[in-house]
């Protein structure tokens, strides 16, 4: 019987590694298939403070209280019970197994039995809280709307499996060892070793061979089950994650909102004073990302937070942050065979799904008009992304597309942008009225029209809409009043 389990898992991890090694090989050559960036790659000292603050601090996932506190456990669960299948793996062969040093040492079985009870209840209460919002929040109110619900069950199921496994271990293990009262070494782990008390030494012996054989066995058919789902998010970002928080848009951990990124084409900003022939302008193509989109979609949990915190979505419009990136992420792996085949003998031996899926556009059967221009760039989603997934530069990267390439955008911006390439404003209204607020204040305000005065402190930037829009004057001129009753002397810029 051993020897049946020794050949099963041991065959098992023979697949699993292999298949996890071919897994890894496939992304990194899709995430490749994007354009260079090299805005990822500065300060990467900083960039390392910010990967360890959230990932360790949980700073998104904080925000979702009890729900963050269990997934922290379950975090920190994945990598602490590393050496319990370690272990597993002596035991198959010596039910008496300890890893050297730290295997009888009580602090540390202490440490993982703590992590594996605070594990296990980490991912009854995410299950726990999936099922209530199933329940009580059906259909689109859910923030699990749309999302692949068999995946998620299969990682918390695993993650409950082995954490069975091994509480049972660390019972065996104890009554193995003829432990008759409560010490340290079995503390949170004493009642599994009263249940095993009374046994054999030899059945004790074969349970642990069996029970080490199922968590390894597992373990592995989770190393398998995602690396023939290479979309599966929900699993993959335990390994990415990591790579899409260091190399998000900004090294300080600020959140990619703001002024949006440059455009670049080949890695490098377009001279739209002089353009190249072959510069690409935005999103037209899913090759057309940069790396780090793609590594982007990659990442997606399908955790819904960005969803639950849209407008669009909550006013029923068709956009959903989340499956706007979910369906980008799944065409970038259907169509990558396609891109990634470049000799003859490759090509013709794509099906004919993967050269339908080529032949498809991004925007019209990937993604829908109505979806790309829903968006109101508010940025909640990239706020609550806790994998620093990048929503809204997707978003604008693909309307830039549509709008210089194609000239496909809806109707209604129309005017708005003959207004702003004839008056170089959204209203069309002429550059000499831009300060005609100015005139009905009762005080005087330094219009700036060349190098700003050494006694003017401060620029105070009106914007088109605080210097045109009627109701957007009125906030314009009390910031201003503000300014001058504190003292403050501030200029603002001229008509040109």
């Amino acid at each position: 019987m051993s020897a049946l389990l020794i050949i099963i898992s041991l065959a098992a991890t023979v697949a699993g590694l292999a298949l996890f090694a071919k897994a890894v090989r496939s992304i990194l050559a899709i995430v490749r298939l994007g354009q260079a960036d090299p805005t990822r790659s500065n300060n990467r000292g900083e960039r390392v403070k910010t990967l360890v603050r959230e990932v360790l601090g949980h700073t998104r996932m904080r925000k979702w209280s009890i729900g963050g506190i269990a997934h922290w456990f379950v975090f920190v669960g994945f990598g602490s019970l590393f050496l319990t299948l370690v272990t597993a793996y002596g035991q198959l062969f010596s039910p008496e197994f300890a890893i050297p040093l730290l295997g009888h040492f009580a602090p540390y079985e202490l440490f993982v039995e703590f992590i594996s009870w605070a594990t296990g209840l980490g991912i009854v209460t995410l299950i726990g809280i999936r099922q209530a919002t199933r329940i009580f929040r059906p259909a689109r109110k859910s923030r699990f709307y749309g999302s692949t619900a068999w995946q998620a069950y299969y990682v918390e199921a695993t993650i409950l499996a082995i954490v069975f496994c091994v509480i049972a271990l660390r019972g065996l293990e104890g009554a193995l060892a003829g432990e008759t009262s409560w010490n340290w070494h079995y503390a949170l782990s004493w009642p599994a070793v009263l249940a095993f008390n009374g046994l054999s030494a030899t059945t004790l012996k074969s349970l642990i061979v069996l029970v080490a054989a199922i968590k390894i066995v597992i373990s592995m058919a989770w190393f398998i089950t995602i690396s023939i789902n290479l979309t599966m998010g929900v699993a993959w970002h335990r390994f990415l994650a990591f790579f899409n928080i260091f190399f998000k848009r900004n090294a300080n951990g600020a959140v990619a909102l703001g002024q949006l990124p440059v455009m670049l084409s080949d890695g490098k900003p377009i001279n739209f004073e002089d353009p190249g022939d072959d510069d690409i302008f935005g999103v037209g193509a899913i090759e057309n990302m940069s790396w780090k989109g793609i590594l982007d979609l990659s990442t997606c949990t399908e955790c819904g937070r960005c969803q639950s915190q849209c407008p669009a979505w909550n006013t029923e419009k068709p956009l959903s942050p989340k499956l706007l990136i979910t369906s980008l992420r799944d065409h970038a792996f259907a169509k990558a065979p396609y891109l990634l085949a470049l000799s003859e003998d490759q090509k013709a031996a794509l099906t004919d799904e993967q050269r339908a899926e080529a032949e498809k556009t991004l925007i019209g059967d990937i993604i829908t008009p109505e979806v790309l221009w829903s968006c109101t760039t508010c940025g909640a989603c990239v706020n609550q992304c806790p994998v620093d997934i990048e929503h809204v530069d997707h978003i604008v990267n693909m309307r830039r597309h549509q709008v210089l390439v194609e000239s496909d955008f809806p109707s209604e911006l129309g005017g708005t942008f003959r207004n702003l390439e004839n008056k170089g404003n959204p209203w069309g209204m002429n550059s000499s009225q831009r300060n005609d607020w100015l005139t009905e204040l009762d005080f005087e305000v330094t219009v700036l029209d060349g190098p700003i005065a050494p006694e003017v402190e401060y620029l105070f930037w009106v914007g088109c809409a605080g210097a045109y829009e009627d109701r957007a004057k009125k906030t314009t001129k009390a910031v201003a009043e503000l300014l001058h009753r504190a003292g403050v002397t501030f200029g603002v810029l001229g008509e040109g």
